[in-house]
């Protein structure tokens, strides 16, 4: 099958895409506004110096040229306001577009111009993947015809995010990237307190973003000295290997559908500390699996860890469970081979309007 995938070439989520797909042998192209790593072999859009809301309607024209030399069976668009727009504007069925949370559960009540360009992709949409069932009711809420919403967490590969020996007490560690929207603040400023009253505890924050500088004149002036490290992007070996040594698994987002980097922290034993959000609570909530706290709490967020660090039984068992969640439906293998044959129905199936029920 040849897949035409417009997605940021940059995110680590794009890259383990399209190099799935094309592992499964299909022939997989990617178009891009933004650089990736070279065997991606994105292929550049037109990017003009102008706002989002700009630039990726502008590089429709370009896109439609280069889909029409390509003739793909189906096109793969992720994330509904750029590229999902991208996709739409293109023209080309039958179009898949990749909620991935943000796109469709964060500002949309406020604004009705993203209310209505939502609608538009969803409505021009031949199937529409979510990776969690708050996702797929908000494309439903937003008119996405329900026969073509599929709420399908993605997964993890449980073949490189798995336990591997001896963890080393007391480590937290955040994999979330340093935006407003995980709260990082929350985490550093919740976490003080109980540095001065455990000595052993430590913090590990991989990831990037615009608030790195500013998090780490915060975690100077709140942690002890020595007992935090910014991590920085990490590949993922390197991510698997942290999340294997860490205690904790720590993510303050205020908002999220299924977190990539929950399911990571699962697989690898790390036992999470997460806010308590509907995405999170289809895999963990206080008690089963995870200890949680309300999103923005700094305290609720202490306390949590402490429930974790005073019942270390408990934490074991939850891991136990944690590993069977995993593995009954959170095996990317597994989940991946679902969304392909959602692929292959769609690129078979007759074009939108043909046919009885289209």
């Amino acid at each position: 099958m040849r897949i035409a995938t417009l997605s940021n070439a940059a995110v680590l989520h794009t890259q383990r895409w399209v190099r799935h797909f094309r592992a499964q042998g299909h022939e997989v192209r990617l178009w891009s506004l933004e650089a990736g790593p070279a065997d991606l072999e994105a292929r550049p859009l037109p990017s003009a110096a102008l706002p989002g809301l700009f630039r990726y309607p502008l590089a429709a024209p370009a896109l439609r040229r280069e889909l029409a030399a390509f003739a793909p069976d189906l096109v793969d668009a992720h994330f509904v306001p750029n590229y999902g727009l991208l996709g739409a504007l293109a023209g080309r069925s039958p179009l898949s577009v990749c909620a991935w949370g943000s796109d469709l559960l964060v500002g949309l009540r406020t604004s009705a111009w993203r209310r209505a360009r939502a609608r538009f992709v969803l409505r021009h949409a031949d199937l529409v993947l979510a990776d969690a069932a708050n996702l797929a009711a908000a494309a439903l809420a937003l008119g996405a015809e329900p026969a073509r919403v599929h709420a399908l967490p993605w997964g993890v590969p449980r073949a490189r995010f798995h336990p591997r020996g001896t963890r080393v007490a007391g480590r937290l560690l955040s994999s979330r990237m340093h935006e407003p929207i995980y709260d990082l603040t929350a985490v550093i400023e919740g976490l003080a307190p109980l540095f001065h009253r455990h000595p052993h505890l430590s913090l590990h924050l991989a990831g990037d973003g615009s608030l790195r500088g500013e998090l780490e004149r915060l975690a100077a002036a709140r942690l002890p000295a020595g007992r935090f490290r910014f991590l920085g992007r990490l590949d993922p070996d390197a991510l698997a290997g942290e999340l294997a040594a860490a205690e904790f698994y720590l993510s303050a987002s205020l908002s999220d559908s299924t977190s990539l980097s929950l399911l990571e922290a699962m697989a690898s034993g790390a036992l999470p500390v997460v806010s308590d959000l509907p995405g999170n609570r289809e895999w963990v909530s206080e008690g089963q699996g995870a200890r949680t706290f309300d999103p923005g709490d700094r305290g609720g967020l202490g306390a949590a860890v402490e429930r974790a660090l005073e019942t270390p039984d408990w934490c074991e068992l939850a891991r136990e469970r944690n590993f069977a969640v995993i593995a009954e439906r959170g095996d990317w293998d597994v989940q991946m081979a679902k969304i392909e044959a959602l692929f292959v129905a769609a690129a078979a199936a007759p074009p939108r309007g043909a046919g009885a029920g289209r």
